[in-house]
C-alpha cells in the first residue's frame, strides 16, 4: 500500500521488481492480450482513482473498471489522436474524468506537492530508478536513448 491506498499498477514483465519496490501490491503486465479483464479483477469493486499515464487508448476500458464516483486521472494526451469515451458508462457511475498537466502548476502548487511527496516518503525506503549515468557531452545520446524507449529508469547527466 501507498498512503494507505492499495495500489494496482501495470508495467512491462521486467520492470515487475522494481514496481514491486515501489510499493504496488499487484503488478500486471500491459501486454498481456487480455490487461482491460485482469485490470477488472484485481479490483472487483472497482477503482476509486485510475491515473493514465500511457496514452495508449485505454480510457474507455479505465472508465470500465471505476468504482462509483471513481475518478480517472489523464496525464498524457498530447499527439495520441481523439479519444472516444463512454460517456452513459461514466455518469452511470457517477464518476469523472480529471486531466492534469504538470506544466500548469503554479510555484506554490508544485511545493505544497512537494511537501506533501516528502511526507509520503518520510521513513519509506526510496530511491530513484537511475540507469545511467552520462557525462553532460553524451547529452544528444542520452536524448537518443529515451526517445528509442531503451531507457527503465532515469538518466543523469553529469558535469565534470
Amino acid at each position: 500500500s501507498r498512503a494507505g491506498a492499495r495500489v494496482v499498477a501495470t508495467a512491462r514483465a521486467e520492470d515487475a521488481g522494481a514496481v514491486r519496490e515501489l510499493g504496488a501490491a499487484e503488478i500486471l503486465d500491459h501486454h498481456a492480450p487480455d490487461l482491460a479483464e485482469r485490470v477488472r479483477r484485481a479490483a472487483p469493486d472497482g477503482y476509486d482513482v485510475h491515473l493514465d499515464t500511457s496514452g495508449h487508448g485505454v480510457l474507455a476500458d479505465a472508465v470500465d473498471s471505476l468504482a462509483r464516483g471513481g475518478r480517472l486521472v489523464a496525464m498524457v494526451g498530447l499527439g495520441t489522436g481523439p479519444a472516444a469515451l463512454p460517456l452513459s458508462r461514466l455518469y452511470t457511475r457517477d464518476a469523472s474524468i480529471v486531466g492534469f498537466a504538470i506544466s500548469n502548476a503554479t510555484t506554490a502548487d508544485l511545493a505544497e506537492a512537494a511537501r506533501g511527496v516528502v511526507g509520503v516518503l518520510t521513513g519509506t525506503p526510496w530511491r530513484p530508478r537511475i540507469a545511467d549515468r552520462l557525462p553532460l557531452s553524451m547529452t544528444a545520446e542520452a536524448h537518443r536513448r529515451l526517445e528509442a524507449g531503451e531507457v527503465r529508469g532515469r538518466l543523469v547527466l553529469t558535469v565534470s
